[in-house]
């Protein structure tokens, strides 16, 4: 028979490992604005917060399937990885508004940040000159800081728990573990 915790229980220990994720991350982040604001909107940034999302969510997910006696369902082990995401996403919005509130020059690096990027790889890709010089003129960091608002950070992170969901859902595969059925 599964062992089953408290259900205050579970979603304690996810919201702490959702939040401790999520100063993780702003400490990340912080770290690239302060010193290597290129990196700020590269693929290796995305890798790494996607790495670290997984492996985290997952190792703290197994964790907590250990406490509660080895055997987790699926269903529970996406809804503590999805209330373990969604806190982080949390600490990454109030942290990501404090940051617009405490900077205002905020939007237009990460603005500048994108558009090197964008750049960067259609250089790697070997786009022509005349092309790369078509996107310099195309892109504004004026118009692309605009993006960088109090509102598109609330949207953000509304499209941040879809992607949660679907992160949550291939982590629960991970995390479960059903008992085995006795004959």
């Amino acid at each position: 028979m599964e062992t089953k915790a408290d259900p205050t229980m579970w979603t304690k220990h996810a919201m702490k490992n959702g939040l401790i994720l999520g100063i993780i991350h702003a400490a990340i982040l912080l770290i690239l604005y302060a010193f290597i604001q290129s990196k700020l909107k590269g693929f290796s940034y995305i890798l790494v917060i996607l790495v670290l999302n997984f492996g985290w969510t997952i190792y703290q997910g197994s964790q907590w399937r250990n406490e509660i006696g080895g055997f987790m369902g699926y269903g529970d082990a996406f809804k503590y990885a999805i209330l373990l995401l969604v806190f982080n996403g949390l600490v990454g919005l109030v942290f990501g508004i404090g940051l617009l509130l405490a900077d205002p020059s905020f939007p237009e690096i990460m603005a500048q940040s994108q558009i090197d990027t964008a750049i960067y790889w259609a250089e790697t890709f070997g786009a022509p000159a005349e092309s790369l010089d078509q996107m310099r003129d195309q892109m504004s960091v004026e118009e692309m800081a605009k993006e960088y608002t109090l509102t598109k950070s609330f949207i953000s992170f509304g499209i941040a728990i879809g992607l949660y969901g679907v992160g949550a859902l291939i982590m629960a595969i991970f995390i479960r573990k059903n008992q085995p059925e006795l004959m």
